[in-house]
């Protein structure tokens, strides 16, 4: 019986991905527009290039450190910061963006979109974008849903503030406490042609991978590019 619910539960969960994708080629287009209408969760699969991403910043602590090993290894990355900490840490948003990294939408208060209303995710949305403003930083490309979690008033929210959805393909958890060895074997071991790379500001393992994941990915022949660089170069 319990084989049987997982089954329904499968079922259920496709039926739904299939009528997003049927009602977002009515609304948008069809898939083949998909780059450039609905966002991003991975690259081009024939490009070695991958995109490192941190969520959930600027923290208080730890910020400079992991800014400066990424200067280390001459990698630009992307940054999905909550906006009311960018607010409250305008200096360290604005040494992100110094620093040659890009800024994307985390929302304003970090809430779950799935349980919010299209007004309430265009709140968060707009306030993020606000913030981002003040500071002079360039406005965002992508949205960054937290948790990752999206229906179709996200869509309707991102089609209203022309911002693509940015996901991830290979997510690290090292947020969990997980060690820096693993966060390297995994990131190493995960990344294909295309990969997005999920991590999360100031975490101290992170820091101390960066430079092995570097090493790791680039005597595989990858090269590092931001989110919008792959975007743009042809991502899917």
């Amino acid at each position: 019986m319990a084989g049987f619910g997982k089954r329904l539960r499968r079922l259920e969960q496709r039926f739904f991905m299939a009528m997003l994708a049927l009602f977002l080629c009515i609304q948008w287009g069809p898939l083949g527009d998909e780059r450039s209408n609905w966002g991003i969760a991975r690259g081009h699969p024939f490009v070695r290039e991958v995109a490192l991403t941190f969520d959930d910043g600027p923290r208080a602590w730890g910020m400079p450190e992991l800014l400066a090993a990424l200067d280390s290894i001459d990698a630009r990355a992307t940054f999905f910061l909550v906006g009311k900490v960018a607010e409250r840490y305008g200096h360290l948003t604005q040494a992100i963006h110094a620093a040659g990294h890009d800024i994307e939408n985390h929302s304003f208060t970090h809430p779950n979109f799935q349980r919010l209303c299209l007004e309430g995710i265009i709140l968060e949305t707009q306030q993020f974008n606000d913030v981002i403003e003040a500071l002079d930083i360039p406005r965002p490309f992508f949205l960054r849903p937290p948790g990752g979690g999206f229906n179709l008033d996200v869509f309707h929210a991102m089609r209203r503030l022309n911002l693509r959805l940015g996901l991830w393909s290979v997510n690290t958890a090292d947020y969990t406490g997980r060690p820096a060895h693993e966060i390297v074997n995994l990131v190493v071991r995960s990344s294909r042609p295309g990969s997005i790379i999920l991590m999360h500001s100031s975490v101290p393992a992170t820091v101390e991978a960066l430079p092995a994941i570097a090493k790791g990915l680039r005597e595989r022949g990858f090269r590092f590019v931001t989110l919008r660089e792959m975007f743009n170069g042809g991502a899917i």
